[in-house]
């Protein structure tokens, strides 16, 4: 019996660690019939990602719990390893991440090459509309110096004191501009303006939340193409409403997407 690559569909027998085509890790990757180490539910083969809890799938067999010394397998009524004394315990050698976005709904539904469906447009205005005052409310002390150096400017006596307060300012105005860049990696992929209205920024190389890396580059790609003259400021909200997934260009370069996290 055949099966196929989660990343590139290429078929691989059973058995095969890692896939010809593409290299994917199967071991990692593919589980078949796997359960969620955390209750214990079972899914269908595939699934990553628990429906209850957000946890990481893993193989039946990797539940059995172990003598950390030995590792020998043990009943579940087992606590100590009557060998060596070691305990004995689950031990989960794979990396489990906990994305929110599977608390809802079976992620099973949305496989390797099947897509997220669009985020609300609604919503994602009215979290950028937030984004832009929080952006507002941490720029107040930057402005407050600002306006301050501003004053002081014309005082032939009191030019130093002018450059102080604009270098004050420039240093209030990086917080406001760390977090437009970043906003998108914080908590599970969500900026303060997204997890208000239930979105979350995934991405889409491993169906995890965004990191701050991943938010800093699609930000970036976001504001130098707000900066083209005329026309730049309207590009990115036009991508939005008018592509079949809501990915901006900053998404598309990043390879993220917007998603509702309601609807996992």
């Amino acid at each position: 019996m055949n099966y196929n690559c989660p990343k590139c569909e290429s078929e691989f027998e059973k058995g095969t660690k890692f896939c010809q085509t593409c290299g994917c890790n199967l071991e990692l990757e593919y589980i078949e019939n796997p359960v969620c180490p955390k209750c214990k539910t079972s899914y269908p083969t595939n699934t990553k990602f628990c429906v209850n809890d957000g946890s990481k799938l893993v193989r039946q067999q990797d539940l059995i719990p172990k003598c950390v010394i030995c590792n020998t397998s043990y009943s579940d009524d087992i606590k100590f390893c009557p060998r060596d004394g070691g305990e004995v315990k689950i031990i989960l050698t794979r990396q489990f991440s906990q994305p929110t976005y599977g608390q809802t709904q079976s992620y099973q539904k949305f496989g390797a090459n099947q897509k997220y469906p669009k985020a609300s447009s609604g919503n994602r205005f009215l979290a950028a509309l937030l984004d832009g005052l929080i952006s507002l409310g941490l720029s107040i002390p930057a402005i407050i110096f600002y306006v301050l150096g501003m004053a002081k400017i014309d005082s032939y006596y009191d030019k130093d004191g002018a450059i102080g307060l604009f270098f004050i300012a420039f240093l209030f105005y990086i917080i406001p501009l760390v977090y437009n860049f970043i906003k998108d990696g914080l908590g599970q992929g969500q900026s303060w303006g997204k997890k208000a209205l239930d979105l979350m920024v995934v991405n889409l190389d491993n169906n995890t939340p965004c990191d701050k890396g991943k938010s800093f580059f699609r930000n970036f790609i976001s504001g130098l193409v707000a900066i083209i003259p005329f026309v730049g400021w309207l590009i990115e909200p036009i991508m939005v409403l008018a592509t079949e997934d809501g990915r901006k260009l900053g998404d598309k370069a990043a390879n993220t997407q917007v998603i509702d996290k309601n609807k996992f």
